[in-house]
């Protein structure tokens, strides 16, 4: 949860000069079908490193903590890229800074994708954000994605791969989300760290970017390049496909091999093209020098 004290509280000219910052830094904010964890992540590396301490909210719709619902964040792809016009999201999470208004410290919310404008308080970001029966959670910076779970928090017992003995989770949430399938959160170490889910989450973001940019947007208008455009969206435009096809070099029901067989030469292209914007972001990440 959220430790007081933790975060740094700043000025409005010193979150606005973050702000700034973060805008010009190349963190891929035009593709949104996915990622924000890993933006919020990076946003919060990159502020540590000016020596101020962010925190993050987390806005949860019942299809991630119920398995009885399966409503969520829903709003219209304005790229014209989601194969159902759509972009839905489970959750959505943004860093959080601490920003001192006439002696008043007022949690304001960092997310360029909704407000592209600068930090706004978060219950604004998270009335654009509303969906019936959404809940959030404020949290320290260094909790990186959590853990869901087809049974509740009331019903799940951790532990131990080592042993048979019950552990404590990493976070003990509040009472009221006991019953909720929402189970731990994790830090950005052990396996993600090791297999650089930071780097290669903005990698994809990066490289569905460019390839909306150089192969989607200019047929988009087409009629005759209609076949074209929903290979394209359906590669693209769902973030599962193109994480299948491009980071993990796999196959799914869409992404067979018939498809495969037609684009192979621009798979093969933009796969060098993730894989170039992944050493990437490895390196900025280095040069920040510090973890969460």
């Amino acid at each position: 949860m959220l430790t007081d004290g933790k975060a740094t509280v700043v000025s409005a000219a010193s979150a606005a000069i973050l702000f700034t910052q973060i805008q010009n830094d190349g963190i891929p904010f035009g593709y949104h079908q996915a990622n924000c964890h890993n933006i919020a992540h990076y946003i919060c590396l990159l502020a540590k490193a000016q020596n101020i301490t962010l925190a993050k909210i987390w806005a949860f719709t019942p299809g991630i903590y119920t398995a009885s619902s399966r409503r969520v964040i829903s709003f219209t792809d304005q790229n014209k890229l989601s194969p159902t016009g759509k972009i839905d999201w489970g959750y959505h999470v943004a860093p959080v800074i601490l920003v001192e208004e006439e002696g008043a410290v007022v949690k304001m919310a960092i997310d360029p994708v909704l407000f592209p404008e600068g930090p706004v308080p978060y219950k604004a970001w998270l009335d654009r954000i509303k969906t019936k029966k959404l809940i959030y959670l404020l949290m320290d910076a260094e909790w990186y994605l959590f853990n869901t779970s087809y049974l509740n928090n009331t019903q799940l017992e951790f532990f131990d791969m080592q042993t048979d003995e019950p552990v404590k989770p990493n976070v003990i949430f509040p009472y009221w989300f006991a019953n909720k399938c929402v189970t731990d959160f994790f830090k950005y170490e052990e396996d993600s760290l090791l297999y650089a889910w930071l780097e290669k989450g903005l990698a994809v973001n990066d490289t569905a970017s460019e390839f909306y940019e150089n192969e989607i947007k200019p047929i988009l208008d087409d009629p005759s390049a209609s076949a074209l455009l929903k290979d394209y969206r359906d590669l693209v435009g769902n973030v599962f496909n193109f994480e299948t096809v491009f980071r993990d070099y796999m196959y799914n029901y869409e992404m067979n091999i018939d498809f495969y067989e037609r684009h192979a030469l621009i798979i093969e292209e933009y796969r060098n093209v993730f894989n170039t914007h992944v050493e990437k972001w490895k390196q900025k990440v280095a040069e920040l020098g510090i973890l969460l």
